[in-house]
């Protein structure tokens, strides 16, 4: 029975599954260690499957070339690809890494502008309970350390540090707030400053927003 119908050797049929398995883990990129490990199994198994053949051929039927081609090119495409992954890498990250920047300086510019917004709302609230009062700076600060939607705002570069703080310096990708006045034309202008600074690569960049609080004219010395 076994003259009339040869079988296949053992091995012969694992070594075309593995040198199959090689290229497509090869073409993954991703796969290149598990390629070469199954590159690798395949010109054994392929090997055992040509011995057993050979010793029996009356028991067993030829083996085909497939896992030995197979299981090649397992083993070489994973060194012909490392120069074109490296030029893709090359291109890539930095470009990835890029965008993952521009959106965290998109988000920190969406904190500024909602924190910005919050203390104009708290001024607004001041005006309305005292309309004959100068609205307090400190008050309107104070106001948005207690604002739960601004405590709710995450620092996009580094989540340990907070979102918003009072102060003229903070962390990076922190809004910070200050009072601040100048004189110009015989008026001075009260207002809240507003700076967060970014990261653009190896540089930074400062974000900045001010809310004018109130003005006052300023009497002229007379000639």
């Amino acid at each position: 029975m076994s003259d009339a119908f040869p079988m296949p050797a053992p091995g012969a049929k694992a070594a075309k599954t593995c040198g199959i398995l090689a290229i497509v883990f090869a073409l993954t990129c991703v796969g290149f260690p598990v390629a070469l490990i199954l590159g690798v199994t395949a010109l054994v198994q392929q090997a055992k499957a040509k011995r057993l053949a050979k010793a029996q051929p009356d028991r067993y039927e030829p083996v085909t070339a497939t896992g030995l081609v197979t299981g090649i090119i397992g083993l070489v495409l994973p060194i012909l690809m490392l120069p074109f992954i490296g030029i893709v890498s090359a291109i890539a990250i930095p470009a990835l890494l890029g965008q993952r920047e521009r959106a965290r300086e998109i988000a920190v510019h969406a904190n500024l502008n909602a924190i910005r917004l919050q203390a104009d709302a708290a001024l607004q609230t001041l005006q309305a309970k005292a309309p004959a009062e100068v609205p307090s700076q400190e008050a309107i600060l104070q106001a948005l350390r207690k604002d739960p939607s601004v405590q709710a705002l995450k620092n996009p570069f580094l989540p340990a540090a907070p979102a918003f703080q009072p102060g003229t310096t903070g962390p990076l990708g922190t809004v910070v707030a200050y009072a601040d006045r100048e004189q110009a034309a015989g008026i001075m202008t009260w207002t809240l400053q507003f700076r967060a600074t970014v990261r653009q690569g190896a540089q930074e960049k400062v974000l900045k927003d001010e809310l004018i609080t109130h003005t006052q004219e300023q009497p002229q010395p007379r000639p």
